[in-house]
């Protein structure tokens, strides 16, 4: 069996697995469940950061450290720390694209996209396709 490119994974989308009265939590679980056994899931530091905070205010810390946890120990999730030449090229997109309301950590998914060469993210956020990526599950409606 040939395995797909992996996708890059957005907060959008895992918020929305975590959270089941998010509007896009039925969505974002029926496509994992369909995409997770063909597809690894990239998951940068800075989408764990956000992740972690957004799951912490709004759900408290407990739901916040089980989402870590399973994050860390998946074998289907690769986080990737970023070192100096993905923070570089971070900052350079993030300075570039001043006309887009492009979040730093968003900068970041294309930055690892590019590098990684993946043309995919779990994510419910339209900044994605405005950058070039194949929003998957698609945000819009």
């Amino acid at each position: 069996m040939t395995s797909l490119t992996p996708i890059i994974v957005d907060t959008s989308g895992l918020y929305a697995l975590v959270d089941s009265k998010d509007p896009n939590h039925a969505r974002a679980a029926a496509f994992l469940r369909a995409q997770t056994l063909a597809r690894g899931l990239v998951v940068s530091n800075h989408v764990y950061d956000e992740t972690m905070t957004l799951v912490k205010l709004r759900l408290g810390v407990r739901v916040a450290m089980q989402v870590g946890l399973r994050l860390r120990n998946s074998q289907l999730v690769e986080l990737v720390i970023f070192f100096a030449e993905l923070e570089a090229a971070t900052g350079r997109i993030f300075g570039q694209y001043q006309d887009k309301a492009w979040s730093y950590t968003d900068c970041a998914c294309l930055a690892l996209a590019h590098q990684r060469k993946l043309t995919h993210a779990f994510t419910f956020d339209h900044h994605f396709t405005q950058m070039g990526l194949v929003a998957t599950p698609t945000p819009f409606g």
